[in-house]
């Protein structure tokens, strides 16, 4: 667009205004992103491997000794006597069958962080996400307002240099020019730099550069009261459910130390075979043999696990109160940013439209100068980026509040 007076001039201004926000060139909504997320992120893919590690450590806990298989031979005075035996303890204490609860707790516990754990990846990867789509829409705003005043700054030049305008117009024009062209280059080092924090989060080899959000940040959805999200924290946190299954871990482990003064009879059953001068014969032999304990009755163990199971009902007095402080904060600041970024809106308005015409027509009246004219333009432009802002405070509220209660709650 060649501007040729003052009027045209000013109308590119105009279009600069109030031309609705356009987005950047889009290729990932949000759902998409995260469907991506869940196939590339390493971390995700090592949390899994974390809970089948547990579940194989913890089999180990509940298992019956193996057998103990035994050949032996005498052989005095003529006389050869040989066994075969075959050798087990039997678990008739019922440790064994509450350690096997003890493991399931434990595989319970660790499922219920790995859980905790990806609330938290996802949620940074959504910061990460609206980060980036913040942080293209600052861009289109900027260049919108960039490119007016390359223009309004040419066509003064031109003028100047026909004698028909002034310097101070001219040079005070480059000087906004410049300042916006520094900030709109500072905004794509952002760009670059979002890119790179949400490729991140995907496989190796991603092409960061390549990567563009679309997407809104407005949730008209309602907020739960915080009493339903404070209950909803207390039955879905993993941090906390992790810890209460510790609690019930170390109560089965201190159960099965006591029952460790309840001996295990070892079993041993076999065939025997004698063998003398004239005679060979064979025979069974049983054996019954039960263990005394005298010197580990299990109350190191016992000591042990109480020890552990006040440690853990501490944490999770802990946690159930940063629990629920968390959800409070969460949900506060949340309201508030939800509150300031509508009303920001609304008592906006067509402000800048009107201050805008009125700068325009004052402009060519001659009442005001372009010091007037050029404000005009940098409070329209700084009240979009203003409301981007808030937009985007918004969305991360509601991303911590997410946080807060262990799940997605939108």
């Amino acid at each position: 667009m060649i501007l040729q007076a003052p009027r045209p001039l000013l109308a590119a201004l105009g279009f600069l205004l109030f031309l609705p926000l356009i987005a950047a060139s889009q290729e990932m909504t949000e759902a998409e992103a995260l469907g991506r997320f869940e196939r590339e992120n390493a971390n995700l893919k090592a949390l899994s491997a974390q809970i089948r590690e547990a579940q194989a450590d913890v089999r180990s806990w509940s298992r019956p000794a193996n057998p103990i298989v035994t050949y032996s031979r005498e052989d005095a005075a003529g006389i050869r006597d040989e066994f075969f035996l075959i050798q087990q303890s039997l678990p008739l204490n019922g440790r064994l069958g509450l350690l096997r609860k003890a493991g399931r707790a434990t595989v319970n516990s660790v499922e219920a962080e790995t859980a905790y754990t990806k609330v938290q990846l996802r949620s940074d990867f959504r910061v990460a996400f609206f980060g980036l789509l913040a942080a293209q829409e600052r861009i289109t705003l900027l260049e919108f307002g960039v490119q007016p005043l390359r223009e309004i700054a040419r066509v003064l030049g031109e003028r100047e240099r026909e004698g028909e305008g002034s310097t101070f117009d001219k040079l005070r024009a480059e000087r906004e020019l410049a300042e916006m062209e520094a900030a709109l280059d500072r905004a794509r080092i952002l760009l670059v730099e979002a890119q790179a924090r949400l490729g991140s989060f995907l496989a190796f080899g991603s092409n960061p550069t390549s990567l563009k959000a679309t997407g809104i940040f407005a949730n008209p959805a309602p907020l739960p009261s915080l009493e339903d999200l404070t209950a909803r924290a207390l039955s879905v946190r993993g941090d906390y459910l992790a810890e209460q299954r510790r609690i019930e871990r170390f109560r089965y482990e201190r159960q099965a130390a006591k029952r460790i003064l309840i001996p295990d009879p070892i079993i041993s059953a076999g065939f025997k075979r004698t063998t003398i001068p004239g005679l060979d014969d064979r025979g069974y032999a049983v054996s019954v043999a039960v263990p005394l304990p005298l010197f580990d009755g299990g109350k190191a163990r016992e000591a042990r696990a109480k020890a552990a199971l006040e440690q853990s009902e501490a944490a999770a007095a802990v946690l159930r109160r940063a629990a629920e402080t968390d959800v409070q904060s969460a949900y506060e600041a949340l309201k508030l940013y939800r509150r300031i970024a509508q009303e920001y809106v609304r008592r906006l308005g067509d402000h800048g439209e009107k201050l805008s015409r009125i700068s325009r027509l004052s402009y060519e009246e001659g009442e005001q100068g372009i010091l007037e004219l050029l404000d005009s333009h940098r409070v329209a432009l700084n009240s979009r980026l203003q409301a981007l802002e808030l937009d985007l405070s918004a969305k991360l509220a509601e991303i911590e509040l997410n946080r807060a209660v262990g799940e997605e709650v939108f």
